[in-house]
C-alpha cells in the first residue's frame, strides 16, 4: 500500500472523500481540516498517484 497527501484547502471536502473514496484500489482517505490536506491509502497496482490527483482536480471543477 501507497499513501500519498494531497492538498485541498477551500475544496468541497465531502466530495473530494467521496471522489477519492471511489477509486478502485483506495483503501482509505483521511481528510485533515486543520492542515487542509487529503491523505490517501492506495494499492499501487490499482491506482497511481497522478490518476489520485487528477480525480480531486476533476471534482474541483465539477462540483
Amino acid at each position: 500500500m501507497n499513501c500519498v497527501t494531497i492538498p485541498v484547502k477551500g475544496m468541497n471536502m465531502n466530495a473530494i472523500a467521496k471522489a477519492l473514496k471511489g477509486v478502485q484500489g483506495v483503501s482509505g482517505v483521511d481528510i485533515d481540516l486543520w492542515q487542509n490536506i487529503a491523505t490517501v491509502t492506495y494499492d499501487e497496482t490499482m491506482a497511481d498517484e497522478q490518476h489520485l490527483r487528477q480525480v480531486v482536480n476533476h471534482t474541483i471543477h465539477h462540483s
